[in-house]
């Protein structure tokens, strides 16, 4: 009965082991197959991706260390590394408008050099950043270099760039040329546009900034061309205009007496680049060629200053009769300044010469030292009722307005980088008269360059053209008067 026993422990504990077995068996099996199923899903494979053409990003941007502005200005100090971009707005936290002219007087010239005067000490680059340059572009315009992701170029097309003392139509043209070059060095990263001005016309190529890829910069060379290239249409064409202020500004200058170079910088701020280019021929929209004044006009005051001397001279007959005289001798000389031009440029036509660009038609009796008559001026000034320096901007209401146009639309952007180019005529003179110095454009735009710690430059153009004809009154009188025998 024992020995039964044993075995049927035996064949139990067997049964058992045998049992353990076979579950681990089932386990191992089925853990092998949940692997395979994983091993197969996950099989090796050949995954083709698409290929994203790669973007020129701007890099994350990086603390730097600032001074205060009073010293930024007086010591100017290029703070550059192999990333940091050396021509990078200088950052300047900008108070409101009207708060900003009540707590700093406006910059002025000091001394033939210019700088902010007593200006409150927290005004200062308390800057958190610059950019770091990723897809910067070095541009070089017309020599004056810098380096920016936003830039834009701001362009003189008026009249005053063709002028004789420029060297005439080549001068612009090269300017054209050489602007090909100038956009078609900009990296396709870099945003850009170009501004065009004509006294109060403006014409933006784009409404904003756009990537200089190579479709925009041929579309906007294709625009370029379009400015003077018919000499019977010099100027911007009326078509061409298509800038409005963005806002209205808390400024010394009304709207309408802004123009020319002034008010094609005010559309380039707006975009609110880093560096502006701007070429111009002159600095106002009133300019004398025989003293080398130039300022910007009151408009509106100057029509009510004409109004008022004309009803004081009507007061006094003497002066009445002075008037008329000068009202007649004025009118022939007009006419005989459209003979005058008329003849220069047949002349320089036979010569194969190009013709005489003018503004106004008393610039070409100035050419053949013909003068206009002298306006009759009362003994007692006061007695018109307002004085002649009451119809132009001081030279510190056009610095007043240009500081706050630019402080007012990049407050906490910081100050963007400002240059100057000035066309001239290879050969003219800068000699300027001592007691107009201040009033001639090469002076103003130099010392504001100073200002703005930007730079100044002239663009040599083509040689200065003489007039063919050496013409007298008396010559384009006998050349009237023989054109009306022949009517007749």
């Amino acid at each position: 009965m024992e020995v039964q026993k044993k075995k049927k422990r035996l064949v139990n504990s067997s049964a058992a082991l045998i049992s353990i077995a076979i579950h681990v068996v089932i386990i191992l099996v089925a853990g092998g197959m949940v692997a395979m199923k994983f091993y197969k899903k996950q099989g090796a494979g050949f995954q083709v991706e698409e290929q994203k053409p790669k973007l020129e990003r701007r890099k994350l941007q990086m603390p730097v260390k600032t001074q205060p502005f009073i010293e930024q200005m007086s010591k100017p100090k290029l703070q550059s590394t192999s990333r940091i971009t050396a021509n990078a707005p200088q950052m300047v936290n900008i108070p409101e408008q009207g708060e900003y002219v009540k707590m700093a007087p406006m910059p002025t010239f000091k001394g033939g050099y210019t700088n902010f005067v007593q200006m409150d000490r927290t005004l200062e680059f308390n800057s958190k950043y610059q950019e770091v340059s990723f897809g910067v572009s070095s541009v070089d315009f017309f020599g004056t270099r810098g380096k920016a992701e936003k830039v834009v170029i701001v362009v003189d097309t008026s009249k005053s760039m063709l002028y004789d003392d420029r060297g005439g139509i080549e001068s612009y043209q090269m300017v054209h040329e050489d602007l090909h070059e100038v956009i078609d060095s900009m990296r396709s990263a870099t945003l850009f546009n170009v501004v065009l001005f004509d006294n109060e016309k403006v014409a933006q190529f784009t409404p904003g900034l756009v990537a200089a890829t190579p479709t925009a910069k041929t579309n906007a060379l294709d625009w370029i061309s379009g400015i003077n290239t018919n000499l019977d249409l010099v100027g911007l064409p009326d078509e061409f205009v298509n800038y409005t202020p963005k806002r209205d500004y808390d400024i010394p200058m009304a709207n309408n007496d802004i123009t020319g170079w002034l008010k094609g910088f005010q559309a380039a701020i707006e975009l609110k680049p880093e560096i502006i280019f701007v070429l111009s021929a002159e600095w106002g929209n009133v300019t004398s060629m025989d003293y080398d004044i130039s300022y910007y006009l009151k408009k509106d005051m100057y029509k009510e200053y004409q109004k008022k001397r004309i009803v004081y001279f009507l007061e006094d007959d003497d002066f009445q009769e002075e008037l008329d005289g000068y009202l007649t001798e004025f009118d022939e000389l007009r006419t005989i300044s459209f003979k005058m031009l008329e003849l220069e440029n047949q002349a320089r036509m036979e010569a194969e010469m190009q013709p005489k660009v003018v503004r106004d038609w008393d610039e070409i009796l100035y050419s053949n030292d013909v003068e206009l008559p002298d306006l009759p001026v009362a003994e007692v000034q006061t007695e018109v009722g307002m004085m002649p320096t009451e119809t132009r901007y001081t030279l510190d209401e056009v610095l007043q307005s240009f500081f706050v146009i630019v402080m007012d639309n990049y407050r906490q952007l910081g100050f963007p980088k400002i240059n100057f180019v000035m066309l001239q005529g290879d050969g003219a003179s800068n000699n300027s008269a001592e007691q107009a110095s201040m009033m001639t454009s090469n002076v103003k735009f130099q010392n504001l360059a100073k200002m703005v710690k930007g730079r100044f430059r002239y663009l040599k153009g083509m040689p200065v053209i003489n007039n063919m004809l050496n013409q007298t009154i008396d010559d384009v009188i006998d050349a009237l008067e023989t054109e009306e025998m022949e009517e007749l």
